[in-house]
């Protein structure tokens, strides 16, 4: 595991690597995986992305905790906060901003 706290951006970027995960674990389990090491709830971790090795077991992925929610809003781009939903509650929120974007033409 790689830390490193960016000041300008009041984050700490953690750079994780599952040894046996390719595959294996989805975005919520590699989630609570990393803020059991860290120490941290859940709510504060968000995965960045998670990137398998062809060939190899090998699962590594960029996670960004947040001591802010407000400041990660505000840094993150909004299809990062619709993938970590539920199914049911992601094919709502795409509904609504399918609708937003009907109204507005």
């Amino acid at each position: 595991m790689k830390t490193f706290y960016n000041p300008f951006l009041k984050r700490l970027e953690v750079e994780y690597e599952f040894s046996d995960g390719n595959g294996k674990i989805s975005r919520k389990q590699a989630v609570e995986i990393v803020a059991k090491e860290l120490n941290k709830s859940p709510e504060k971790v968000i995965p960045i992305y998670l990137e398998g090795s062809f060939g190899l077991r090998k699962l590594r992925g960029l996670f960004y905790v947040y001591d802010d929610e407000k400041l990660a809003k505000m840094h993150l781009k909004k299809y990062i906060w619709l993938r970590m939903l539920p199914k049911e509650e992601k094919k709502k929120a795409y509904d609504e901003m399918r609708k937003k974007k009907a109204e507005k033409k």
